[in-house]
């Protein structure tokens, strides 16, 4: 039995349900194909929030790429009524005068995007839980915040099926069908196959397994986060109160309290590599993370490393060895297209990921130029 299409989308995540929604949007006829549920817990992109900065140190095209998605973040607002993105600002401590945060603060004022200085006595006025003596100066810009995870992709998908996209969770994809024109079609673990002009592969950290002919160079690695309850003046970690938070040069970040009065606290450097995501580990914590945790908490804001009521939590990054996303055609496969290779700081960008998709797929071209993102910055074998 076999099912067509127009475009076939593997892997219902952020960026596959952002895709799908740009493709709709295009006139296209679109399914989409979930191993498990969107949004699944288990995907990279399964989590209660994210962070959306426009801070990259010197690096001025991920900041422009952020700009281009925050409209369509606040569209997606508007769409879905609901608050998927929250700005309610990113404060980001510098440890020296120079370095990440000062090259941040360059590209911010050259592309003229609000933002503040702020000096310790300062941090200390507005944030009184903060240690002043932790860092020589601060950068906060109100334009950042924080995004719903979860709430995004299920809301996102609500839209796109409201437009027509068909979503068929529980079908697991196992294998990739090729002639001499591209991509056929794709078989699910049932014997299905389902045909399309077209396909795009969105399959987060599974992208590894599912395009194994071609090599695409994904490494998985664990990343432990912690949820923590304050003990004392939780109000004062209110979003409104408390911006979300972050020590890039020392890889920890932060958010206020959301979900059942929980602070998030999570790592941005890389954690170790793993073959595959382990189920039974997205609750596990490791006695050394928590004790690094207690060590940054008692640097930066000490009255929360006290903390006593908390869980761990792991998510898992896709990396590419540049940590630069793929976001291109399959070689030898002119019909078939990849987004993956996310690193850990893709979710941000997943509106205009989907839409520069869409628009690559619709037109063999993006209005975002994907050139850093191209497959062929890597040695694949032939599909």
């Amino acid at each position: 039995m076999s099912v067509k299409n127009s475009v076939v989308v593997v892997g219902g995540g952020i960026m596959g349900v952002m895709s799908a929604w740009h493709l709709q949007r295009m006139g296209h006829s679109v399914t989409l194909l979930e191993q498990a549920d969107v949004p699944n817990q288990w995907a990279a992109s399964g989590d209660h929030l994210r962070v959306f900065r426009l801070t990259y140190g010197k690096d001025a095209f991920y900041t422009e790429m952020a700009l281009k998605a925050l409209p369509l973040w606040l569209e997606l607002n508007a769409l879905s009524e609901e608050t998927l993105l929250l700005q309610n600002g990113v404060l980001e401590f510098a440890p020296k005068a120079s370095g990440y945060e000062a090259h941040s603060l360059a590209v911010l004022k050259d592309r003229k995007i609000k933002f503040e200085r702020l000096d310790p006595p300062q941090v200390k006025k507005r944030y009184p839980m903060y240690r002043s003596g932790a860092f020589k100066w601060a950068l906060f810009h109100p334009d950042g915040g924080m995004i719903w995870a979860n709430r995004s992709v299920a809301a996102t998908a609500s839209i796109a099926q409201r437009k027509g996209v068909k979503i068929r969770n529980g079908v697991k994809v196992v294998s990739i069908q090729k002639d001499k024109a591209g991509v056929r079609s794709v078989k699910d673990s049932s014997g299905k196959a389902w045909e399309a002009e077209k396909f795009l592969f969105t399959a987060g950290y599974w992208t590894n397994e599912l395009l194994k002919p071609w090599g695409v160079p994904i490494k998985l690695t664990k990343q432990e986060q912690i949820f923590l309850r304050p003990q004392e003046g939780r109000g004062r970690y209110r979003p409104e109160h408390f911006p979300v938070f972050a020590s890039l040069s020392g890889g920890f970040y932060g958010f206020p309290v959301h979900i059942q009065g929980f602070i998030k606290i999570g790592d941005h450097r890389k954690g170790p590599v793993v073959k595959s995501a382990d189920p039974d580990e997205l609750r596990s914590l490791t006695p050394k993370f928590e004790k690094s945790c207690r060590r940054f908490l008692q640097k930066f804001i000490p009255e929360l490393a006290k903390f006593v009521d908390f869980e761990g939590h792991v998510c898992w990054y896709d990396n590419t060895p540049d940590d630069d996303f793929i976001m291109d055609r399959l070689p030898d496969a002119p019909n078939a297209f990849v987004a993956a290779g996310f690193s850990g700081h893709g979710f941000k960008f997943a509106p205009i990921v989907g839409k520069s998709m869409a628009e690559l797929i619709v037109g063999g071209k993006s209005e975002l130029n994907l050139h850093r993102f191209r497959l062929a910055r890597f040695k694949l074998r032939r599909g």
